[in-house]
């Protein structure tokens, strides 16, 4: 609920630069099938606070592929859950716990059920990058399997 998209304020060409130049290789190489070509974003900026948004059930991704770069500021809590891949008899398995820090980022594919939970304290911002590959989205591979994805970019 609170937050900023990134194409609203006309930074879409930077993040085409961005997508093009370093997240697109390294997509490719961790996730050859869904990151071999990214043509499409989606850039926003989440916030998370007391009396605000503290959290976020878990959900997968209207994308191939997500980065998840934490901006800041001064947190508890907060972190990143993980379970199984949508379409997967594990997908309701929690599988990793990650612990955000200033700078780092996180890339997982959309279809990866996650959530953010709560904060504790602090105030916690994170720059959230979904892509797509839209000739991914055209093959059988991606349409035959059973997936929830999340809003539409």
């Amino acid at each position: 609920n609170y937050g900023l998209i990134i194409n609203e304020i006309g930074m879409e060409g930077m993040i085409d630069l961005l997508q093009e130049q370093y997240l697109q290789p390294v997509a490719a190489h961790v996730f050859p099938q869904e990151g071999s070509t990214l043509d499409v974003h989606h850039a926003f900026v989440v916030q998370y606070k007391q009396g605000e948004d503290l959290g976020l059930d878990m959900h997968t991704d209207n994308s191939e592929v997500t980065f998840n770069i934490c901006l800041g500021k001064s947190f508890d809590g907060s972190g990143l859950t993980f379970c199984g891949q949508m379409g997967c008899p594990d997908h309701r398995h929690l599988k990793h716990m990650y612990q955000h820090r200033l700078g780092r980022c996180v890339m997982h594919l959309g279809r990866q059920r996650h959530g953010a939970d709560d904060l504790t304290s602090g105030e916690r911002m994170n720059l959230i990058i979904w892509n797509r590959n839209i000739n991914f989205r055209m093959t059988n591979v991606y349409q035959v399997r059973p997936l929830k994805l999340g809003s539409d970019i």
